[in-house]
């Protein structure tokens, strides 16, 4: 069973070691996991970004950072990534789905937004299967 907890004492080691192969395409669309452990502790006096572990029973498979926007009642998907080798289980989309139906259980959510690195044809292709739309992007100045 999937289940996300937010990264602490016991699960920051596990996440810091999941890597993705340099071989794999998917390396050039994923930042490096102490990267988004830094954007969170960045950004940690907003209260609203969350690092979480992906677990797979008692295991750390994946990370997914989140940030909850209040004001825009929003759940918005920064990053997500499943360790090499964990990866082609199904647990991304397990992941995704847990967060799915904790952002329709909060009823300050009404809406979920993802970010991906265009190119990233994966998951572009999970996010579309899982009902996401495809708007666009900007650029922030």
């Amino acid at each position: 069973m999937i289940e996300l907890k937010l990264v602490d004492e016991s699960s920051f080691q596990a996440v810091l070691d999941l890597k993705i192969s340099e071989a794999d395409e998917r390396a050039r669309f994923v930042a490096p996991n102490v990267r988004s452990l830094a954007d969170a502790w960045l950004y940690r006096k907003n209260e609203d970004v969350f690092p979480m572990a992906i677990y797979w029973d008692k295991q750390v498979v994946g990370f997914l950072l989140l940030e909850i926007d209040k004001d825009e009642a929003e759940y918005f998907i920064w990053r997500i990534m499943i360790g090499q080798q964990y990866q082609g289980r199904g647990y991304g989309r397990k992941a995704l789905e847990v967060l799915i139906k904790e952002a329709q259980m909060d009823r300050a959510c009404s809406h979920i937004t993802a970010d991906y690195v265009v190119g990233n044809e994966k998951m572009k292709y999970l996010l579309t299967s899982l009902g996401f739309q495809e708007t666009g992007f900007y650029r922030r100045k």
